[in-house]
């Protein structure tokens, strides 16, 4: 398989959830020989268009305090990185979304890790940031990840799968189980009043068969109750004690109820599990 990590890049943000998502970046760095690159983005003032004269004064110490940081964290993180692998910081202002974008196509990066933030974070509801969105215009995969996690043991890796053949989520999924031996579950979902639907059964097997076909590694393939593909993968997920979960963007990791789509709640912002986002082929 060829490979498929070349730069890793980490948006931080000076807490403990971007220090989190840079531990999990070194480990896949070192694991697929990989550089690292960190971004600080600072957001404009209130005044950024209209005073552009007051912005530069409120914000000039911000900056300078935000970039000393920023290269404390690249020193700090640059030995855990093994020999010959680089690490490059950078800091930029304007919209979070669009720098980590333009960024992400300008590096050539193939794989970006974020960390989590509370979903009832006054952050989480204001920062310009749409991990389905994202990963869509980028067109590679985004990794989740709340905290510093609690083992670098990849064992199990959950990709749910629906009425479609996740050709790119088998790709990456399988890359990762080779690399860190874990064991990939497929799973589909059931509805106990009523059969699974047929297409969602057929593709199911058709990963399955497709992962048995072509490789060697350890594959379970189940059917799970519920009548949320997201819910339920969550639940099979924290069952089987999944060190990461493999979606698509969209209504595949959006979690049931109202209030949850009302404030379009995924569950690659709950704590605990590490959650991948990768956009399909594109035609």
């Amino acid at each position: 398989m060829n490979k498929l990590f070349n730069n890793i890049l980490v948006p931080v943000g000076f807490s403990r959830d971007a220090e989190g998502a840079i531990d999990k970046a070194i480990e896949i760095a070192n694991q697929f020989h990989c550089n690292l690159h960190l971004l600080h983005i600072e957001q404009p003032g209130l005044f950024s268009r209209t005073h552009r004269k007051i912005y530069n004064w409120a914000t000039e110490d911000r900056f300078e305090n935000s970039e000393t940081r920023l290269y404390n964290l690249q020193n700090k993180y640059t030995y855990k990185l093994n020999p010959g692998l680089l690490i490059q910081a950078s800091l930029r202002i304007g919209n979070t979304e669009k720098n980590i974008a333009e960024y992400t196509i300008k590096h050539q990066i193939d794989l970006v890790v974020i960390g989590k933030l509370p979903f009832y974070s006054r952050l989480n509801v204001m920062r310009p940031l749409n991990i389905n969105r994202l990963s869509k215009t980028i067109n590679c995969p985004v990794i989740t990840v709340r905290t510093k996690p609690s083992s670098e043991k990849w064992s199990n890796i959950v990709l749910p799968v629906n009425s479609v053949l996740p050709i790119r989520k088998i790709m990456f999924a399988s890359y990762l189980a080779k690399q860190f031996n874990s064991r990939i579950h497929l799973i589909a979902i059931s509805n106990k009043h009523k059969k699974a639907e047929p297409d969602d059964t057929i593709y199911l097997y058709k990963a399955y068969q497709l992962l048995r076909d072509n490789t060697n590694l350890r594959i379970e393939c189940h059917t799970v109750a519920g009548e949320n593909l997201a819910d339920s993968t969550l639940e099979y997920a924290q069952k089987v004690d999944a060190d990461l979960i493999v979606v698509n963007p969209g209504k595949e990791s959006l979690l049931p109820g109202f209030l949850n789509r009302f404030f379009t709640r995924f569950f690659f912002n709950e704590p605990g599990i590490p959650v991948m986002t990768i956009s399909p082929f594109r035609g």
